[in-house]
């Protein structure tokens, strides 16, 4: 199999793509360390039992913190209602359709004088691996 041949040339990036690109790692950064706050919370937490229980429990915050996991609860559950019924909607209104259209089977001999070339050149192009373009003749 050929090496694939890279080429790493920065300097033909025009500045909106450099732009794009820069802001849009950026965003997925931040995406990945807010989905990473809860593990370093709970390694907080680790390191602070003595001021957790001070909180939560000497000042009676488990209360609230319980009607906040219920109201996250709530807000996951209807989250997951509207998605699952959106895609049985979807899955309704599209999923037994196939609108994808067919192309019809094309005879060697059809594709030969299309491209003007022989027959028997068309099947030593289909079985080939790598096709030259234009053909050889």
């Amino acid at each position: 199999m050929p090496e694939i041949e890279i080429r790493n040339n920065p300097g033909f990036l025009s500045f909106l793509r450099k732009i794009t690109e820069i802001s849009l790692t950026g965003f997925v950064w931040g995406i990945w360390l807010y989905l990473l706050l809860p593990i370093i919370n709970i390694l907080l937490w680790v390191v602070g039992i003595s001021s957790i229980y001070t909180e939560v429990f000497e000042k009676v915050g488990y209360l609230e913190f319980f009607k906040l996991i219920q109201k996250m609860g709530w807000v996951v559950l209807i989250a997951f209602i509207v998605f699952r019924g959106w895609g049985y909607y979807n899955y309704r209104r599209f999923g037994k359709r196939n609108k994808r259209s067919s192309f019809e089977e094309y005879r060697q001999v059809d594709l030969a004088s299309y491209f003007k070339i022989t027959p028997e050149e068309v099947e030593q192009l289909t079985s080939e691996k790598e096709v030259p373009w234009p053909p050889v003749q």
